[in-house]
């Protein structure tokens, strides 16, 4: 029985790690072409902007939902009124879900505006049904435009936006277009630049997948979309809690264009506290797998060549990958203990998996720098030990985006927890899901420390660095919880 739980192990390891170098390598190559893309400074869709500005514009609707955003409501009104795009061709719709003073702050903003320029609405449905995809259903139905900009409440979109990014649609082929994405709270602390990096990383590899045509999981917000794109699809799908990523895979597997403009970019806010990270991650890691399990079987259908399938694969279970990692971490101590010294087999499996975490870990920091996100440049031993802490941070997320997988499957497909934002945040009501996340934060860590008591007494030294990261990344977020904790009891 134990030599088929270590076989069974050992396969479920070597499965995980040939995904994780297939990753890896498909990661390099896109790199490499986002380097290029940075090299000529403008990709052709971005050219496209300059040569069609002249020509009439189309009428746009921008569309704000919003939903208990007291802390940022005014200012994002305040800057899609700053917006320069012909008045009599744009329309701005607040579409208010809120249940706080956010709705009396929306209105004092939405009925100055409206006396001062009267191109902006504020709209309110009966009921939260379907959440945010519900909130833009039913915001589409009151829009006039043939185009729709969205920005989520912590966004603040730069004045050029609409002038920058609709003259790229003269593409009649092209359904939605995605913007770069900056961060006002980026040194806020070490999470918060995990964030930042993070996704710049992901944002510049956008850049790639943009440029060679391959698939690509954009956000739903700082973005625009075709009215004729989003009508063909059936709009927003509330059976899902990351509508944005489903609405772009259903786009693109019907063979509508996107495209990336990573020099316009719109600032945002990160969440500052441990909690808030938390339940957004979870969120994202149950719709995400979601999404990907929901639209690999069309994704097959599709004519595509090997290297796009591979990049389309690579993408759409990139967050199922990331779930896998948590799932190395639970076969650390069995393999410690049943996995003899001798067999060097294993030892170098966990050789190449440390070497490819390694290079991986340096793709995401050069990609980083790149990147709109990240915009101060630290010392050599600063960096290096971000990077190591940047490393060991993702096993917690590998954490909550496993618990996202687990409860996709079991079918918890539309339960939308708010992600709290801002210096306040720690106020905030959470979810029971955070309990949940943290008791296992908890649970893991002292895993990791009896891993590495095992891999020490049985000499599986290779697994020791593997629990040492997950420990740091544990005791991190341990950590953070019971700052935001006492900071909670104080006030």
């Amino acid at each position: 029985m134990l030599l088929f739980i270590s076989y069974l192990s050992q396969g479920v390891f070597l499965v995980v790690v040939a995904y994780f170098a297939v990753y890896v390598l498909l990661e390099l190559r896109v790199l490499l072409i986002s380097r290029k893309v940075e090299k000529r400074q403008l990709t052709e869709i971005s050219m496209a902007s300059v040569d069609v500005a002249s020509n009439v514009l189309p009428r746009v609707s921008v569309l704000l939902p919003i939903c208990n955003e007291a802390d940022v409501v005014e200012r994002l009104i305040d800057a899609a009124c700053r917006l320069r795009y012909p008045a009599g061709l744009l329309e701005i719709l607040v579409l208010d879900d809120s249940s706080d003073t956010t709705s009396i702050l929306a209105d004092a903003k939405v009925a100055a505006y409206a006396r001062e320029r009267g191109n902006i609405r504020l709209i309110r449905r009966q009921n939260r049904e379907g959440y945010k995809a519900g909130n833009l259903v039913h915001g589409i139905q009151q829009a006039t435009g043939d185009f729709y900009a969205i920005f989520d409440a912590d966004f603040v979109p730069p004045a050029d936006f609409l002038l920058k990014t609709i003259p790229c649609f003269a593409d009649s082929s092209l359904g939605f277009l995605q913007t770069g994405i900056g961060y006002e709270n980026s040194d806020v602390s070490f999470l918060t630049r995990f964030q930042a990096m993070e996704m710049g990383h992901q944002q510049y590899v956008t850049v790639g997948l943009c440029e060679d045509g391959d698939m690509a999981s954009l956000s739903g917000s700082s973005c625009v979309w075709r009215k004729t794109c989003v009508e063909q699809l059936g709009g927003w799908n509330a059976s899902t809690i990351t509508e944005d990523v489903d609405l772009g895979y259903r786009a693109q597997l019907e063979k509508w264009k996107y495209a990336y403009l990573r020099t316009v970019i719109s600032m945002s806010v990160l969440p500052e506290t441990i909690s808030a990270f938390r339940i957004q991650r979870e969120r994202w890691g149950r719709g995400l797998i979601h999404s990907a399990f929901k639209h690999v079987r069309q994704m097959f259908r599709q004519e595509m060549p090997l290297l796009k399938r591979l990049h389309a694969i690579s993408m759409m279970f990139s967050a199922a990958l990331l779930a896998s990692i948590y799932v190395l971490i639970v076969l650390s101590l069995p393999l410690s203990y049943l996995v003899h010294v001798e067999g060097a087999g294993l030892h170098w499996l966990m050789l190449v998996f440390s070497v490819l975490v390694a290079v991986w870990a340096l793709d995401n920091v050069f990609a980083a720098q790149k990147s709109a996100s990240i915009k101060r440049r630290r010392r050599i031993w600063h960096t290096f030990w971000d990077t190591y802490r940047y490393v060991a941070m993702f096993l917690p997320m590998a954490w909550y985006y496993f618990v996202g997988g687990v409860r996709a499957l079991l079918g918890v497909y539309d339960e939308f927890n708010r992600t709290p934002k801002g210096k306040t945040a720690y106020r905030a009501a959470m979810p029971a899901i955070n309990t949940v996340l943290l008791a296992g934060e908890a649970i893991t860590f002292c895993y990791s420390l009896l891993a590495i008591a095992v891999a020490t007494w049985k000499k599986n030294y290779l697994f020791i660095p593997f629990n040492i990261n997950a420990c740091l990344g544990f005791a991190m977020v341990l950590y953070w919880s019971w700052q935001e904790r006492l900071r909670h009891e104080e006030d």
